[in-house]
């Protein structure tokens, strides 16, 4: 049995983990097969993705290309990194530095740590949330979980008291439960998301540490390192309903994406238990490092990465085959690996709508910005859009017929989820009944007549008024001017244009217009009508836009209206 530091009680641990780490290993990259694929760190699809190793005695992460083998970059972070977790849009990693109690926020586009969190007492696991919006963190030496808004990179939630030395953390794939090892007080601790209070103690066996649920959430697996076990839990009931033998001093546990079978790391006998999940036996032990305490699958469950903290190296098993076909060089006492077990595909997410509005008889065409996108269907308050178009960020949609006033969201769906509902992706149905009256007052003159008009626009709903335009046709022989219109053109032939905007359902506002008339235009009848031009959100009803008032100017000391 080789030695460990994690046989040292869970506080011990804490406090002596790595008063002994040696320099890092130069072992280099020996037997594995590539794939014919670059060695690339983008995330290009399912089978391309990127595996993280906290590398506790070298203060470092390391990212290894799960398609090629290749190391792709080292990342310094804080002291001691025991925990590392990986968000479901694989855009950022977060690292629990257990030696100066920090958590640091690596940038997965360009390798970098790009924040660092404060605050903690011994942080030694993490998880984040499906959506990427919290991150849970165990305190080993305070006994609580602290949470992390990743919007701000800031504490905003807890401590939430748990059982004694919190090991590691873990989330249910729909997001509603936290589950934490509590490797002092042999138990499991069940948070709710949505509250941040304790819903379940369940107990476990001796020495819970790593756990992770089933790809369907109905099961939690524990490793019990005093009791070379893993217990099983029904996540419904909060209870254990069976107890699986494995080898000496577990640790490290990962699911098959299929759900099919459980890899347990078996410090002892260096070595990985293969458990299938429909019996719970143990069909096979793969031989692997010294003193593996990690394992994690790629997305296609075709290799396990096994975290071998004496080699500081990572092997490559293949799952098939159920044999170690190469090994990656780490860091020095590489302690956890991301992603913790296998993340869902990223779902679609939609980040705006432009224009976010348009007519209930549908028809406006929307651009849809986001990320993820591509093959989406897309949907307007669940009706489905039509002429949809996407590339991975953005899509063309035509909208479905809808009801005003009514906000719906617009949701992007592919197989791999639905976009999250957010402010960011309302779109409005809208209409505004725009009603137009027009009255006129003659202001007999001896030389020079008026006639003052008033220009009504009444919102008869169901929306707000936006903005909306106004104008006459060609005017001659009067001189026009107005306080609040615009005008154009002169005697020989001019125009009002007025604008309105911001008017509520059920309120009116008012123009005021002029027309001046000289002795020449005696005898003249004088027609002016207003009529709507434009207004948005769309007006249903055009039948009341327009208004017409005439008078006939006798001299211009006689006019009637």
């Amino acid at each position: 049995m080789p030695s460990s530091p994690l046989l040292l009680p869970p506080r011990a641990r804490s406090r002596h983990r790595f008063a002994a780490l040696a320099a890092a290993t130069a072992l280099g990259l020996t037997g594995l097969v590539a794939l014919n694929a670059p060695a690339a760190h983008a995330d290009a699809g399912p089978a391309a993705t990127t595996v993280y190793t906290a590398d506790s005695g070298s203060g470092t992460v390391t990212a290894i290309n799960t398609a090629t083998g290749a190391v792709v970059a080292t990342v310094p972070v804080g002291t001691n990194p025991s925990g590392v977790a990986e968000d479901a849009a694989r855009s950022h990693v977060y690292v629990a530095n257990t030696g100066d109690g920090t958590v640091s926020v690596i940038d997965t586009a360009t390798d970098t740590v790009t924040a660092v969190v404060p605050g903690f007492a011994h942080p030694f696991g993490l998880a984040v949330t499906p959506d990427g919006g919290r991150v849970y963190v165990t305190n080993e030496s305070g006994n609580t979980v602290s949470v992390i808004d990743t919007a701000t990179d800031t504490v905003s939630g807890g401590p939430i008291t748990v059982g004694a030395n919190p090991f590691r953390v873990t989330v249910s794939p729909d997001g509603a439960d936290v589950y934490v090892s509590n490797s002092g007080s042999n138990s499991v601790s069940v948070i709710s998301t949505a509250s941040g209070a304790v819903t379940a103690t369940v107990p476990v066996g001796p020495s819970p540490v790593v756990l992770r649920t089933n790809p369907a959430g109905t099961l939690l697996y524990v490793a019990n390192q005093g009791g070379n076990s893993v217990s099983v839990i029904d996540t419904a009931a909060d209870a254990v309903i069976g107890t699986i033998p494995v080898g000496s001093i577990p640790q490290g546990l990962a699911v098959s994406p299929d759900g099919s079978q459980l890899y347990v790391t078996d410090q002892g006998d260096n070595a990985v238990s293969v458990v299938s999940t429909a019996t719970g036996a143990v069909t096979a032990t793969i031989a692997v490092g010294a003193n593996p305490v990690a394992v994690a699958f790629d997305s296609t469950g075709a290799h396990a990465f096994v975290a071998d903290y004496n080699d500081s190296a990572v092997s490559v098993v293949d799952t098939a085959a159920q044999s170690v076909t190469g090994t990656v060089s780490t860091g020095t006492h590489p302690y956890d690996l991301a992603p913790d077990g296998v993340l869902p595909p990223p779902v679609p997410v939609v980040a705006s709508v432009s224009p976010d509005s348009g007519p209930p008889a549908g028809g406006t065409v929307v651009t849809v910005s986001g990320s993820h996108l591509a093959g989406a269907a897309i949907s307007f308050g669940g009706r489905p859009a039509t002429d949809v178009s996407c590339t991975a960020t953005s899509c063309t949609a035509t909208s479905p017929a809808g009801t005003a006033p009514d906000t719906v969201d617009v949701r992007a769906t592919t197989p791999d989820g639905t976009s999250a509902v957010s402010g960011a992706d309302h779109f409005s149905y809208s209409a505004a009944d725009v009603g137009v009256t027009l009255t006129a007052t003659a202001v007999p003159g001896l030389l020079v007549g008026k006639i003052n008009y008033t220009l009504t626009v009444t919102n008869h709903g169901p929306s707000a008024l936006t903005a909306a335009a106004f104008g006459s046709g060609t005017l001659r022989g009067a001189a026009l001017s107005s306080s609040d219109c615009a005008v154009s053109g002169g005697v020989s032939g001019g125009s009002f244009q007025c604008t309105v905007a911001g008017v509520a359902v059920g309120a009116s506002v008012t123009r005021h217009l002029t027309a001046s008339f000289g002795t020449l235009t005696v005898g003249l009848p004088w027609s002016l009508t207003m009529s709507r031009t434009s207004s948005s959100p769309v007006d249903l009803v055009p039948s009341d836009n327009s208004a017409t008032r005439t008078c006939t100017i006798v001299t211009t000391a006689i006019i009637t209206c």
